[in-house]
């Protein structure tokens, strides 16, 4: 019997000191407000210039940066979403850039007009994105 009561003796006061250690490590805090896991979309606009792109002239080399501000996060693309270029122009985008740039030597007269999509890399959310048109004129 005084075995038993022993045994029931060390259960108890383990299970105290496990019960103590364990409260040591239980924060009892309440989340701050505002909760900083629970991501906002960010709602600032794009910017991108030049408003309107110069006019070319075939057989010329031609070159226009494509500048982008207001971004929250890097850049994660820029592409042309919609239309073309003139042949012999490239829209060139360099990863860890804010923008990208219209180069080569048109080979075609014309006007063209093409839209430019840009996205951010988002955090949690989605990044932010722009599209805007423009427009190039080729003269020979």
């Amino acid at each position: 019997m005084k075995t038993n009561k022993s045994f029931i003796l060390i259960t108890v006061l383990l299970i105290s000191t496990v019960s103590f250690a364990c409260s040591l490590f239980t924060r009892t805090e309440t989340t701050p407000t505002p909760d900083p896991y629970i991501f906002q979309e960010v709602t600032t606009p794009l910017k991108i210039e030049p408003d309107a792109l110069p006019n070319a002239q075939t057989g010329v080399e031609y070159e226009v940066e494509i500048l982008v501000s207001d971004n929250v996060t890097p850049l994660n693309s820029v592409f042309i979403s919609d239309g073309i270029l003139p042949a012999g122009l490239e829209l060139i985008f360099v990863d860890g850039e804010n923008g990208a740039k219209i180069s080569g030597t048109p080979q075609e007269a014309g006007t063209f007009t093409f839209k430019i999509f840009v996205s951010c890399k988002g955090t949690m959310v989605s990044g932010q994105t722009l599209e805007k048109e423009y427009q190039i004129v080729v003269e020979k």
